[in-house]
């Protein structure tokens, strides 16, 4: 058989080497099993004033009521965040149910370090955000360096995050509010979803390690193992609290309570008729519902990225063993094929007989055949290889 045409064969598909695929599927098992929260953000309760002396390179510029510094080579960057500013403004009030003034001075910094130098000196800031509000005083910061990372966040979610933090503290008209009401509520209106935050909660209300929202307001935490947990859980109670038609207009009902001066667990029983206490068990017990029937209480997250790593490996393995499988198949097609016509070249021959001795055969074939053919009776005899009938 001839071998197969290359042509008929499948293309290879183009890609990642498999040594690089695997490298890349431990990549991401070791990021996300190392991952914290992605980024943060945060409100700060005392103003501070912007410091004018801005660091070598950077400009100013104004859009009506807001205010933008940063560095002149993030020109493009600070363009699409000043395009989306008044429409992203406009949908957080909105959402509060209010109307506040839109006065604001957003700075942004090249990193964490030059963040520092667009507030008055000593001015304390937390060293794991991306972002910082001051409502008080309408001044948010925004670094293009992530402190953990080293790489860009992602600018417009976290500038959504910090001006919900303005913005609440206006509508609420100062009066004051627990920070892990402010962080939920900011997370929620920047739509911030992460894997990482969801197998946090997951994890926490399986080990029983979710903290009372009566002790987060009193004590939030700042080691970050603890800070992954009280992000987590802040921003799915407040999702809690806004789901549904109903929980949206008490939503903009507790706005109105703050904005008048209540207290926040007052305006809370004032808007949603429950105490906050009673609130946070009816969350509870919706955790419980949602993470107690889930195919991973056997299996944590952590466990299913294993797993896909390991069939990611399997399948690789098993892949370059058919490919070798193929290649000797396809040698062996190519080896040269013994055809009959071949053999039949191939097989010896007898030597040829002598001329003459062909000749005396054929001759005494013909003679028998003369004498066999003679007539019965009439005798014959052979002179000088003649026969001759005798009459």
């Amino acid at each position: 058989m001839a071998p197969k045409d290359r042509t008929e064969r499948p293309a290879r598909l183009e890609g990642p080497r498999p040594r690089a695929r695997v490298r890349l599927a431990f990549t991401w098992l070791l990021a996300f099993m190392t991952s914290n929260l992605t980024g943060f953000a945060e409100a700060q309760a005392k103003p501070a004033p912007a410091n004018e002396e801005l660091p070598v390179g950077y400009v100013t510029q104004k859009d009506n009521s807001v205010r933008w510094t940063y560095p002149s080579a993030a020109e493009d960057e600070v363009r699409s965040l000043r395009a989306i500013q008044p429409q992203t403004w406009r949908r957080i009030v909105s959402e509060l149910g209010t109307t506040v003034s839109p006065d604001l001075d957003i700075r942004v910094a090249r990193n964490p370090e030059q963040m520092r130098a667009l507030v008055v000196p000593n001015t304390p800031l937390p060293g794991y955000a991306d972002g910082i509000a001051f409502p008080e005083s309408g001044l948010v910061l925004l670094t293009l360096t992530d402190p953990d990372t080293f790489l860009r966040p992602d600018l417009q979610t976290v500038l959504t995050h910090e001006l919900s933090h303005v913005a609440l503290y206006r509508a609420a008209r100062g009066t004051p509010v627990p920070r892990w009401f402010s962080e939920g509520l900011a997370m929620q209106q920047s739509q911030e979803s992460s894997l990482s935050r969801v197998r946090t909660l997951w994890e926490g209300s399986l080990r029983g390690d979710l903290m009372p929202f009566d002790a987060l307001a009193k004590n939030f935490p700042a080691q970050r193992s603890a800070v992954d947990l009280a992000y987590a859980q802040s921003s799915d109670f407040v999702g809690f609290m806004l789901s549904g038609g109903d929980e949206r207009a008490r939503f903009r009902a507790l706005m109105r309570e703050l904005g008048n001066g209540r207290a926040f667990h007052e305006a809370v029983e004032a808007a949603y008729h429950v105490q906050l206490g009673y609130m946070e068990r009816e969350w509870r017990s919706t955790l419980t519902q949602r993470f107690g029937r889930w195919p991973m209480l056997f299996m944590g997250l952590t466990s299913l990225w294993v797993l896909g790593a390991v069939l990611l490996i399997v399948g690789y393995l098993r892949a370059r063993a058919r490919n070798r499988d193929t290649l000797q198949r396809w040698a062996l097609e190519e080896q040269p094929v013994l055809t009959t016509a071949a053999l039949a070249v191939a097989a010896p021959t007898a030597p040829a007989a002598p001329a003459g001795a062909v000749q005396s055969s054929l001759d005494d074939f013909f003679d028998s055949r003369r004498t066999s053919k003679a007539e019965p009776g009439i005798p014959t005899i052979v002179h000088d290889g003649q026969s001759h009938t005798l009459h």
